[in-house]
């Protein structure tokens, strides 16, 4: 069995060293690393962007693919105590006006679907986002910190992190949708800084810090849902899995499945391969939000599954709160700073708070 590294392993040392920084609230002060900031506004000179801190001098911002690195007072202002980081009318770093993110219809990257209105909005798969998005690095000593995913118990996960411990070889298979497919991750869009999805993260990190050969098996496929992961138990059969990572949620929230039939589906999923394969583990990992503004997203659902979800947890079943962590890092930011491609996908920051909040349940250092 092959061990799992991500298709591009140069991107990796990086993503790693990245993997915990936006939410590595033990240390204080704070290191926060290449959060992502997209600046919008009327005019250059009105364009802002807001960080996740307060940061404790001014941030060290740079391009999206970490080539160029913009100076305070030439490119952007920032005044001590705020969060709040201002473009200046001759800055070098993208902004985007309120006539793009609702651009005329049949416009490129124009979405028809946009919530409770005839106008269209901003949609940028592949690299567009990538390429608008900023980086900032700072030092912060403020207190707030987002929810964190609890460790599952020794009865969710005892076996899986036996052999953890153990630097014995483990099996992953991912059962998802597009998100965990990784897509609009910079690797997949061919952008720099290359980083792959959450589950390659994943199973990188464990590889990394227990030194277990991880073999990863990723079976997700854009567009599906729970319904369909039920279709795939005998795929997931095939691998033998140590552990299932089941996320599905996006396109059953699009769907308006019910969060009791959301939860029915998976439930039946993990039963039927612990039923085959009595020694897997799973994690149910709930969804990031999509856009608001879209007229397909479910802004009642996502918590809603996540506590369906929640409820699921016990013997050999835990849970990754990706949803709670999500909602409460995008009460602080706008959603297109967090997402891949403007709708429901996230970016490379996005990747690792899903990658952070699985790696917290594991909880194996």
């Amino acid at each position: 069995m092959k061990p799992c590294l991500p298709a591009l392993p140069a991107a990796l040392p990086a993503a790693l060293t990245l993997l915990c920084a936006p939410l590595a609230y033990a240390a204080e002060p704070l290191t926060v690393t290449a959060e992502p900031l997209l600046f919008t506004g009327d005019t250059k000179a009105a364009a802002t962007a807001t960080l996740l801190h307060v940061p404790e001098a001014a941030p060290e911002i740079k391009s999206g693919d970490g080539s160029l690195t913009f100076t305070p007072g030439r490119d952007f202002t920032w005044e001590p105590g705020s969060r709040i980081v201002t473009l200046t009318a001759d800055s070098r770093i993208p902004s985007m006006t309120a006539a793009q993110l609702h651009p005329a219809p049949n416009s490129p990257q124009a979405y028809a679907s946009q919530r409770g209105t005839t106008a269209w909005m901003f949609y940028g798969p592949g690299r567009i986002l990538h390429d608008l998005q900023a980086k900032a690095t700072y030092r912060s000593a403020d207190d707030w910190s987002p929810p964190r995913a609890a460790p599952a118990s020794d009865e969710q996960l005892g076996p899986f992190r036996a052999k953890l411990r153990a630097h014995q070889p483990v099996t992953v298979v991912v059962l998802g949708d597009s998100i965990s497919t990784g897509l609009d991750a910079s690797a997949l869009s061919q952008a720099e800084p290359r980083q792959p999805g959450y589950p390659d993260l994943v199973a990188a990190a464990l590889q990394t810090r227990c030194g277990s050969p991880v073999a990863l098996h990723n079976l997700a496929v854009s567009g599906m849902d729970a319904a369909w992961g039920l279709t795939q138990i005998p795929a997931v059969l095939t691998h033998q899995p140590d552990l299932l990572l089941l996320a599905f949620g996006m396109n059953d929230a699009s769907g308006k499945r019910t969060p009791d039939e959301f939860a029915r589906l998976s439930q039946e999923i993990v039963q039927r391969v612990r039923t085959a394969q009595p020694k897997c583990s799973a994690i149910l990992v709930s969804s990031m939000t999509a856009n608001a503004e879209w007229i397909h997203s479910a802004p009642d659902l996502y918590p809603a599954y996540a506590r369906a979800l929640a409820s699921l947890s016990g013997p050999s079943v835990a849970f990754a709160d990706v949803t709670a962590t999500w909602s409460a890092v995008e009460q602080r930011k706008k959603f297109l700073d967090l997402s891949g491609n403007g709708l429901n996908h996230p970016n490379d920051y996005g990747h690792r708070l899903y990658a952070d909040a699985i790696l917290q349940v594991i909880a194996v250092p």
